[in-house]
């Protein structure tokens, strides 16, 4: 199956046993043991990300990701949470202080809505593109200055294109999957948060009058196995009364793949096709 990764470098910086050091570097005397364990610096750096082709590489900029997490955890226990947004300065460039041991660290790079964390879950207001990845991380003296973990997408995508006239009296449509997944449980990449809530989508006044133009996209997290779900899908006036409705059966949704519906909505109901787009994956076509 084709993937998108998000290779992510890991450049460490190790603790200097020269003779000679500027202040800013970290030491360490590896010459003995100690009974306590040793600090040494890691610095993460991330020339990676993606374009919507597969098996493509850039940076978290050109992926548009909004936030990034490291999560470090030793024995079991979170030693410690990095946290990244787009506006601070570095963006993608992680400096970790680790004790010597084994480490066990989960990164998230996602773009969704307001995300806040419980537990082991991020969840989102809005979710969309996320990307996730684990690195055992064996921390001691004489380490590779190099370590890499590659990052994969864990969102699927929904897109449903109409094809038909928009009419005048259109505002939004709402859009109401069965089961939809809004958060990531970072330890293990499995989605959270199963729940039937109407994703509103407005639509621009530009789009009025226009043919095959209107088109509206909602992502969420997905387990690694497929799954599939009903959709309802509502085209609202501007005071929430229905100019159309459909419920699309069983849509097929994975990881790393958009399911493209398309077809005609408001003059001829019952026309619409199904296809899965080959945005990131093998297509399919199902009709319904």
């Amino acid at each position: 199956m084709k993937k998108i990764l998000l290779a992510l470098a890991v450049a460490m910086i190790l603790p200097n046993t020269s003779c000679t050091r500027s202040d800013d570097e970290p030491t360490a005397d590896t010459t003995a043991p100690r009974d306590t364990m040793q600090q040494m610096t890691i610095r993460f750096t991330f020339p990676m990300a993606t374009s919507m082709r597969p098996m493509t590489r850039g940076t978290l900029a050109d992926a548009q990701m909004t936030d990034l997490w490291l999560f470090d955890y030793m024995d079991g226990t979170l030693a410690s949470t990095i946290h990244q947004s787009s506006d601070d300065a570095g963006f993608g460039s992680i400096s970790l202080q680790a004790d010597y041991g084994s480490h066990q660290l989960y990164f998230v790079a996602s773009r969704g809505s307001t995300p806040t964390i419980d537990g082991t879950a991020i969840t989102w207001v809005k979710p969309s593109d996320t990307f996730w990845g684990p690195l055992a991380l064996e921390v001691a003296p004489g380490m590779s200055a190099t370590q890499s973990v590659a990052l994969a997408r864990v969102a699927t995508r929904l897109r449903i294109a109409v094809t038909d006239e928009v009419p005048a009296t259109l505002s939004q449509f709402a859009i109401t999957p069965a089961h939809w997944y809004y958060g990531l449980d970072y330890t293990t990449g499995e989605p959270v948060g199963d729940q039937q809530t109407a994703r509103t989508i407005d639509v621009p006044s530009s789009y009025i009058g226009t043919t095959g133009q209107l088109a509206m996209n909602i992502y969420g997290l997905c387990p690694a196995t497929d799954y599939t779900t009903d959709v309802a899908v509502s085209a609202l006036t501007q005071d929430g009364s229905p100019l159309a409705t459909l419920t699309l059966s069983d849509v097929p949704l994975r990881r790393n793949r958009v399911t493209s519906y398309s077809g005609q909505l408001f003059g001829h109901a019952g026309m619409l096709t199904v296809s899965l787009n080959d945005a990131w994956d093998e297509d399919y076509v199902v009709n319904w």
